[in-house]
């Protein structure tokens, strides 16, 4: 049975939780079927097809990109008319272009559904759902943002039984069932997003209005009490150094997402389900660090958390670079899982806290278009290095000093004033967004 958002708050928990599971749970879908595993295909279609590294990797970057450049659309699109709409094009994207992938037979058909897969995950992913989860909630957003990401985690656990699919039964084979599969349990499940509890009498958080006239509990101080538009957004230079400083933490987690595996079968001899399941430890460690963050982010400044994530991200990355033991690499997969875990559900708070919730998909659209090129650099970067070299040492190297530099756009990064605008009459307000 669908939760009803409409019932009494006395008969059911507030909404917003189940929005934030609904988000979870497509991000669990979506992680373990391609996020986690494109290295495992990477291996399976150089073996097949001869191609380099660089060309596959890159492929995986460019879809990246091209999803960048539609993010202010996609942004209009969520603030217009919903995230379930645009969550929904998406899915049909991804299910489509998993069971086109399993039809692949030459580089540019591969570039062509990379790049299709790369727009469904995009529309049907961070943006999208975080959206709809940041608009429920204002004391506990990045807790709930939290929470949602956790599904990141997971998929990653669920991401060597996809791996052992890759091997055992083919790359093909899987990836139709794939495809079907995600468009048999996602769409259904998007059923539960909703945009915006005024929609439907609530208040963010289940708050409940002052009773006998008296106000609700003041807003936490970090927390805008106006709503930016875009263009006000994008005049403050804390928008420029959180976009900046995001996409170099991607640059980090592209790179071991697509290259971890490569590394740990050509450099250290493991299997490709072995060297899966480091993934599966990261993807632990984000899981644990999802839900500290979020709990975190509540408490304590968001930024100076971020800039602490890049450190650790920085010392992961020299870690696998120059790992003797599978005991260093194990310790440096925990390291980095903890930094993308506590990281994560701070990006989003982070903008929503600054900006507020009004223009939300937009600004993060925008946003976006900058933060896109960190998948861009990341893999392409990894990939162009290890064929040049011969070896990953080089690549994760730069990659973690990069990262580590990176650290000082979010210690730059402060809370924008207020913006400075002329009395205006209030105006009529806008239609809700339509979540059929």
């Amino acid at each position: 049975m669908t939760p009803n958002p409409s019932m009494p708050s006395s008969r059911r928990p507030f909404y917003g939780w189940w929005v934030s599971g609904a988000a979870a749970t497509m991000f669990t879908i979506q992680t373990a079927a391609w996020g986690a595993t494109f290295g495992a295909y990477l291996l399976q279609m150089q073996d097949e097809f001869g191609w380099s590294k660089l060309a596959i990797s890159t492929a995986f970057s460019v879809s990246q990109v091209v999803s960048g450049f539609i993010a202010p659309a996609q942004g209009w699109m969520i603030d217009r008319f919903g995230s379930r709409f645009v969550m929904r094009i998406g899915v049909f994207m991804l299910g489509i272009g998993f069971v086109l992938l399993s039809l692949v037979n030459n580089l540019w058909l591969f570039y062509s559904i990379v790049l299709l897969l790369g727009l469904g995950m995009n529309l049907a992913g961070f943006i999208t759902l975080n959206t709809a989860v940041a608009n429920w909630f204002v004391r506990k957003r990045a807790l709930a943002l939290g929470l949602s990401s956790t599904g990141i985690g997971i998929g990653g656990l669920l991401a060597p039984l996809v791996t052992w699919s890759l091997v055992a039964n083919g790359w093909r084979p899987t990836a139709f069932w794939t495809g079907v599969a995600v468009m048999l349990i996602t769409l259904p499940l998007g059923q539960l997003l909703r945009q915006r509890p005024q929609d439907y009498g609530m208040l963010p958080d289940g708050a409940q209005p002052g009773l006998g006239g008296e106000a609700p509990p003041p807003l936490p101080e970090a927390v805008t009490t106006v709503d930016f538009t875009v263009a006000e957004a994008m005049r403050d230079r804390g928008f420029w150094l959180v976009s900046v400083g995001h996409g170099m933490a991607l640059v980090s987690v592209f790179a071991v997402m697509v290259h971890l595996v490569p590394l740990l079968v050509e450099g250290h001899g493991w299997s490709e389900t072995s060297a899966q399941t480091m993934f599966a430890l990261i993807s632990t460690s984000a899981l644990i660090g999802q839900i500290g963050g979020g709990l975190l982010g509540d408490r304590f400044n968001k930024t100076r958390l971020s800039a602490g994530c890049m450190v650790g991200h920085c010392a992961a990355l020299i870690m696998m670079a120059t790992a003797g033991s599978g005991i260093i690499i194990a310790a440096a997969a925990m390291l980095h899982g903890v930094s993308w875990g506590v990281r994560g559900p701070l990006m989003m708070a982070i903008r929503a806290d600054f900006y507020g919730m009004r223009n939300f998909g937009k600004i993060m659209g925008y946003s976006s278009a900058i933060i896109m090129v960190g998948p861009l650099i990341g893999p392409a970067l990894a990939g162009g290095l290890n064929d040049h070299f011969g070896g990953y040492t080089e690549a994760f190297t730069l990659v973690g000093t990069l990262t580590g530099i990176s650290t000082v756009f979010f210690l730059l990064a402060r809370k924008p004033p207020l913006p400075q605008r002329a009395p205006t009459v209030p105006a009529t307000p806008a239609a809700p967004p339509r979540d059929e």
